[in-house]
């Protein structure tokens, strides 16, 4: 996949999202597995409970739902580490040959057998690993786990080009207050010796609820988070504009992101201030209504299924992905999103979109 077609596909789920939102009758565009909570790194500031459950979903649990989602979606596998799901392969191959596929790793176990059937579907479109600083010591990462993960993308994209595959690398990095001081030589390291298709820069959740592996009741969503504040916000402003500044110098080659998009990091003018993400709370004066919640929705690893915020809409082990979406608690969150644009908890969500912009990409 080259940038441009990654540029595409985010246009696409753009557009999906808008014709969903707009028909009641659609069903999800985007559908994220956690096939495991359970995860070979520590990495500080993971919410995850990572907690050992019996009621996992089987292979076949995964399979059986997959085959209720519409062939216009795409479907992402990721955990914990998804890797270490014993019948990875097994669900991979199903979803695959229905469904454009992405995978989220840290990438430390992937191993060229994995590599080789990765690459053995045109319908496996990105492998997105995390690199939070050279050595990603950020995510408590062992010198050896360092070399295998240098190793194994190095790997990757050797066997995607001589099997002249599409598949995108994309690596993301999680803005700490830790990293402020080296996000251009992060950016660097990434493009220049890891050869990345894209390059996505995060910031920590306003709030635990987002994404999490385990479920909160819906008044959580209105909470005003005691969300952390970064100390040297100033240098992470910095850092970035000279990010764009390299994008620029190299023609924009490759692509890089900010998640949420407040700014443009390959844009031809200087970054505009986003320091909203970084105040108390969360002003919904600088954001669009939210619409994501129509076009998305993660199934836990017990098959709790929730749209962003982790409350159960219901489980899929116990209902059809039809009764869930256009079930009773699916509306309650749905029109709580309509009658007040997002939910407290939805501080620095990566779908948040600027006011000034709305929707871009």
């Amino acid at each position: 996949m080259s940038d441009k077609a990654d540029v595409k596909f985010h246009l696409r789920h753009e557009e999906l999202t808008e014709r969903i939102y707009k028909n009641p009758d659609m069903l999800p565009s985007r559908y994220v597995f956690v096939l495991t909570n359970l995860c070979n790194l520590k990495c500080p500031f993971c919410c995850q409970a990572k907690t050992n459950a019996s009621e996992r979903m089987t292979a076949d649990m995964w399979i059986s739902f997959a085959a209720q989602i519409p062939d216009y979606a795409r479907i992402t596998l990721t955990g914990g580490e998804p890797l270490l799901f014993k019948d990875l392969e097994k669900v991979f191959t199903f979803v695959v040959n229905r469904n454009p596929c992405n995978i989220i790793s840290n990438g430390v176990l992937l191993s060229d057998k994995i590599i080789e059937i990765l690459l053995s579907h045109p319908n496996f479109k990105v492998l997105s690993v995390s690199l939070d600083d050279i050595g990603n010591k950020s995510r408590n990462m062992t010198d050896s786990q360092w070399n295998s993960l240098v190793a194994n993308l190095k790997s990757f994209n050797v066997a995607k080009k001589s099997k002249n595959h599409a598949a995108l690398l994309d690596i993301k990095t999680m803005i700490l207050d830790g990293n402020a001081f080296e996000l251009l030589n992060i950016h660097r390291f990434c493009v220049e010796e890891l050869e990345c298709g894209t390059h996505v820069f995060q910031f920590l959740k306003g709030s635990e609820i987002q994404h999490s592996d385990h479920m909160f009741s819906f008044d959580n969503i209105k909470e005003i988070p005691n969300d952390y504040r970064y100390k040297n916000w100033n240098v992470i402003v910095q850092q970035l504009e000279k990010v764009r500044l390299y994008n620029r110098e190299r023609g924009c080659q490759p692509l890089s992101f900010m998640h949420p998009r407040m700014v443009d990091l390959n844009s031809s003018e200087i970054l505009p201030d986003f320091s909203c993400l970084n105040a108390p709370g969360l002003d919904s004066a600088f954001f669009t209504s939210c619409k994501f919640p129509w076009s998305s929705v993660h199934i836990n690893y017990d098959g709790n299924l929730f749209p962003c915020l982790a409350v159960s809409m219901g489980n899929i082990k116990e209902s059809s992905l039809r009764d869930i979406i256009f079930g009773k608690k699916m509306k309650e969150f749905r029109n709580y999103i309509l009658a007040n644009g997002l939910a407290g908890a939805c501080k620095r969500c990566g779908w948040l979109r600027p006011v000034e912009t709305g929707v871009e990409k």
